[in-house]
């Protein structure tokens, strides 16, 4: 995959915003991942948190990661509609309390590289 070749294409206008996106940009993001069979039986959850150093419809929302996860890179898809105000007393595994809070459920087992730029 080229730099050049986006991740996603844009998003309908009901999923981003704009300037809530440029909003994100410096903030932290907790991040909430459900994996499901095709059963819709729970598979694995993974719980994570970064910095949100880039934010546009082609890329997506990229996080530079914190914690056990610390350096990694991980880019979600762009839809700010998912991503809420983190609620006076969440906090992340690592006891840090984010500025912003987003869960997806995923169809699919967490093994498959959907969020891995260098498969083809």
């Amino acid at each position: 995959m080229t730099d050049e070749t986006p991740l996603f294409i844009a998003p309908p206008p009901e999923h981003w915003d704009e300037d809530f996106a440029q909003t994100l940009i410096g903030k932290t993001l907790m991040l909430g991942l459900t994996f499901l069979d095709d059963d819709g039986e729970l598979l694995e959850r993974q719980q994570f948190f970064g910095v949100v150093i880039e934010a546009n419809d082609q890329t997506g929302i990229v996080l530079d990661l914190l914690g056990e996860q610390d350096g990694d890179i991980y880019t979600l898809p762009p839809q700010t509609s998912a991503i809420t105000a983190a609620p006076p007393g969440v906090t992340t595994l690592a006891g840090e309390a984010p500025d912003f809070v987003v869960n997806w459920t995923i169809h699919g087992s967490p093994d498959e590289p959907a969020n891995d730029e260098d498969q083809a």
